[in-house]
């Protein structure tokens, strides 16, 4: 017979007891029932939750060297309401508020009310070291916990925990979140010295002993399945593929019905459009189920050739640090579909690539006075400051590729462990914005490999030997075409796609194909059909949010790619329709 007449009680000495069902397993996985559901409109494991349990303890307790790991509390109205902060106070009003509209949630409100103001008058003394860890807000959502029992150290580590826990719950609420913060407190653990960072309370935390020994791993916040990629979010940012032949035409297996979708951005933080695209071109209900993946890679760094004295803000985000942008994206992303995998960093590295390394060190030999990135992968040497352009331009072009390369990887591991491939994958830059609902399923009736927008309706018309790069579409046969571009290109003698063009445009020797050029001429070379499609059928265009002297901020167009056939149409009066070019920014 259990203890308590209240089973979510009763449930918690199960919970806290790793070693009392299961005394002979080396590793005990808890999940609590409600993360148990499966499907979510044909979405297998809504939560993003693992699959492969093995592979999460790895990922968690096995890379952190700890004996028991927890998922962060996230920043999130189900756990802190409105509240700008992740705090135990916060935590603590917002279970108050939550308990007014369901009195299930805990057995007795008055003894939460209590336990909160108990710890926080008890660990007010900031200069004690227990009061210090207390209010580093160290809070977990305990519906999910990997537990080490493999050593007789991590057995006792995690007895020990588990009893003084229980004791908590024993004498105050059953709410157990409200009880961790003071069980770590007093456990004689510190915040390991490597994890005790500014913006701290955004990372993973590891949490040590007097010995400097890890004993407890917190996992970053915003890898909660609230934004529904907790599996994936948890994997290190070095881990590689285990199958490294992967082969990019094996037999896509059965998932749930639907359409399985990537899409890959690449670019900038300033100017990603996110939020204000994400409703359009994910719907969150559509007529028929589309599972889409997110991978995004975004620096912080302003774009070498962009010259002008604009400031980009397309996003209106005010954070700085890498932390902070990847919690933002995550849960924008999150609040739409899942994220495959996310990396926020201050600039792509290509001077360390080996391949790109081996190129530049002979371009000098070629070229000793000149940019090694001057004829590469564009040419254009028409004036000393074109040069000069075009070698930033290239740098540029350069990490975009390498940044998408990175993705694809993690895309091909994500399949590979869950036993599906991709049946598209939607190649975009940071600059989209997405101006009416996208219908993925007029794409899947058209024939081709690839899909792009036409540009046929442009003022002066689109030269002839250039593919529209702003946006394209793959089915997944041809997308490691794309996903391996960065490598494909950098091994290409770029010169044979000059030998097509004409003398005048040539300019003797000063010029050869651009970004543009060079995608159609390896698209034709690799026998991809590409298929133009309407600019209805891809509704979206080139945006930016121009941040101005006085704080506020003004939205407007650049590049179009206008069709003849399937024009865009823009009925919504809100949108905003201006070129860039058509602003007097003097005057505003």
């Amino acid at each position: 017979r259990m203890p308590y007449n209240n089973h979510r009680r009763n449930t918690k000495i199960l919970k806290f007891s790793p070693g009392l069902l299961f005394p002979w397993a080396d590793r005990v996985i808890w999940q609590d029932a409600k993360l148990l559901k499966t499907f979510d409109n044909n979405r297998r494991n809504p939560f993003g939750l693992p699959s492969n349990y093995i592979l999460h303890f790895n990922r968690t307790v096995q890379q952190f060297a700890t004996c028991a790991s927890f998922m962060g509390l996230p920043h999130h109205p189900n756990a802190v309401d409105k509240s700008p902060v992740v705090s135990f106070q916060a935590h603590c009003d917002t279970l108050t508020t939550a308990y007014n509209k369901r009195q299930t949630l805990t057995d007795d409100l008055d003894a939460v009310l209590y336990q909160c103001k108990h710890y926080q008058k008890q660990h007010s003394n900031l200069t004690l070291h227990t009061s210090r860890v207390f209010h580093q807000d160290a809070l977990v959502d305990s519906a999910f916990i990997v537990y080490d029992m493999r050593s007789s150290e991590c057995q006792k580590f995690n007895g020990d925990l588990g009893c003084s826990w229980l004791d908590e719950i024993h004498c105050h609420s059953d709410r157990d979140q409200v009880s961790f913060p003071h069980i770590l407190a007093n456990s004689g653990l510190s915040l390991s010295p490597q994890f005790d960072v500014p913006g701290q309370e955004l990372r993973d935390r590891v949490y040590i002993n007097q010995n400097n020994v890890p004993m407890l791993h917190v996992a970053k916040r915003s890898c909660h399945w609230y934004y529904r990629s907790f599996s994936r979010c948890v994997a290190s940012d070095e881990e590689k593929m285990r199958n490294q032949n992967n082969n990019d035409d094996s037999p896509s297996v059965m998932f749930p019905t639907g359409l399985r979708v990537a899409v890959f951005v690449t670019g900038t933080v300033a100017r990603f459009m996110n939020d204000e695209s994400l409703g359009h071109l994910i719907h969150p209900k559509p007529k028929k189920s589309i599972l889409v993946d997110y991978y995004v890679s975004m620096t912080m760094a302003k774009d070498d050739h962009v010259q002008s004295d604009i400031t980009y803000n397309s996003n209106n985000i005010t954070l700085h640090s890498s932390a902070d942008i990847d919690e933002y994206v995550r849960k924008t992303i999150g609040g739409f579909t899942s994220v495959g995998a996310l990396d926020i960093q201050e600039r792509i590295d290509i001077d360390s690539e080996p391949m790109l390394k081996a190129r530049r060190k002979k371009a000098l030999q070629e070229n000793p006075n000149e940019d090694p990135d001057l004829r590469f992968p564009s040419f254009d040497i028409r004036s000393e400051e074109i040069g000069r352009w075009t070698a930033s331009a290239n740098r540029n072009h350069l990490r975009m590729h390498l940044a998408i390369q990175n993705l694809w990887k993690s895309a091909l591991k994500w399949e590979e462990e869950e036993g599906f491939q991709y049946d598209y994958v939607i190649f975009l830059g940071d600059d989209q914005l997405w101006l009416s609902d996208f219908n993925f399923y007029n794409m899947v009736q058209e024939d081709g490999d690839v899909f792009i927008p036409p540009c046929d309706a442009k003022d002066p018309p689109l030269f002839s030997a250039k593919q529209p790069d702003h946006a394209l579409i793959s089915r997944r046969k041809a997308a490691g075409f794309f996903g391996k571009y960065y490598s494909m290109l950098v091994q290409t003698d770029v010169k044979e796609c000059m030998q097509p063009l004409n003398e005048t445009l040539k300019q003797g020797k000063n010029r050869g194909c651009n970004s543009a050029m060079l995608l159609k001429w390896l698209c034709n070379k690799h026998q991809l059909k590409v298929t133009k499609v309407g600019h209805s059928r891809l509704p979206f265009r080139r945006s930016v949010n121009v941040k101005l002297g006085n704080g506020s901020s003004v939205k407007c167009f650049h590049k179009f790619c206008p069709s003849q056939v399937y024009p865009l149409q823009i009925t919504n009066e809100t949108i905003v329709t201006h070129s860039c070019d058509d602003i007097n920014w003097n005057n505003i």
